[in-house]
């Protein structure tokens, strides 16, 4: 194994060591306010970009900011075979930006956009006055043609390339893509969305999850037509209601996982992807933790859900 490799498992490993994980999660969700909860954040490896003062969609994207600094700097460790990895893994945040300029296309507010760096393939400047002009900047990049003319179907489009990015060009972390892609789904059956047959999402769904369950009409058929190990994600989820509890759940697996690869250890891309993995994860879980804090201790069964 390289050098670059073994450079890029140390740092990856410090890296995921920083993260606060469930108890610290608890911690802060019980912290009574968002300022007290962000005080307790400035002792953590969130603390240079968290303080108190920030309201609450500041505060959860600094959360996110923190990991995607954390992916840019193991992008530079790492030789050009893990670097290419976590350029796709980069997709999760140029995703969102690109989901603030369907955001601001429309007319609605948007989060402030992340900065990617060298992992863009998009950049996060782009500000089209058009989504058919949007749609022209994806096709000359990686994501491709959305194949869809509105914003609610190119974001559709861009959830499943994501997926099928990460599925071929990260194959230690394809099996939880292909669990997000049934996320996605399952909320598009649970609000009774067909996608065209024809169209770039369900080429990219068929492909990920099969064409069976492309043709699911309940979550019940969704959860018997998925892969064995994608479709325990559904196992508890008994009608529409309960969907929100298989997605904290994803989560929950990510961070497990993860973590038990990172245990295993090795020089080489798993590790590297299970750190920043275990990041989002974790990340996730201190957003989740700052809404209730926020809500002053209310609402705290999600993060049960997620711990």
């Amino acid at each position: 194994m390289s050098a670059g490799w073994v450079a890029a498992q140390v740092r990856s490993k410090s890296l995921a060591s920083h993260c606060l994980g469930p108890a610290g999660a608890r911690e802060l969700a019980g912290a009574g306010s968002l300022d007290a909860a962000l005080g307790i954040l400035t002792t953590s490896s969130y603390g240079e970009r968290l303080h108190p003062g920030l309201d609450l969609a500041a505060s959860e994207h600094e959360v996110f900011a923190s990991v995607l600094w954390n992916l840019r700097v193991l992008a530079g460790w790492s030789p050009a075979l893990g670097a290419s990895r976590l350029h796709a893994l980069a997709g999760v945040f140029e995703l969102m930006n690109l989901q603030g300029h369907l955001a601001r296309i429309e007319g609605h507010q948007s989060p402030v956009p992340f900065e990617l760096g060298s992992l863009a393939s998009v950049s996060s400047r782009v500000a089209p006055l058009t989504i058919g002009e949007l749609c022209n900047v994806l096709r000359r990049s990686p994501w491709g043609d959305p194949g869809a003319i509105d914003a609610t179907g190119v974001s559709i489009a861009l959830q499943f390339i994501l997926a099928r990015r990460i599925v071929e060009d990260v194959p230690e972390a394809g099996q939880w893509a292909q669990t997000y892609a049934a996320l996605v789904l399952s909320r598009l059956v649970k609000e009774n969305v067909a996608l065209d047959t024809d169209s770039t999402s369900a080429a990219n769904a068929r492909t990920i999850l099969g064409s069976r369950a492309l043709s699911a009409s309940s979550l019940r058929e969704l959860h018997d037509a998925l892969p064995r190990d994608v479709a325990s994600i559904l196992k508890d989820v008994t009608g529409p209601d309960d969907l929100w509890l298989a997605e904290a759940q994803w989560w929950t697996r990510l961070w497990e996982e993860a973590l038990e690869r990172l245990r295993r250890g090795g020089a080489g891309p798993e590790t590297v992807v299970a750190a920043i993995t275990l990041q989002f994860a974790d990340a996730w879980r201190v957003r989740t933790a700052l809404e209730v804090a926020a809500r002053a201790g209310r609402e705290i069964e999600v993060l049960d859900a997620v711990a």
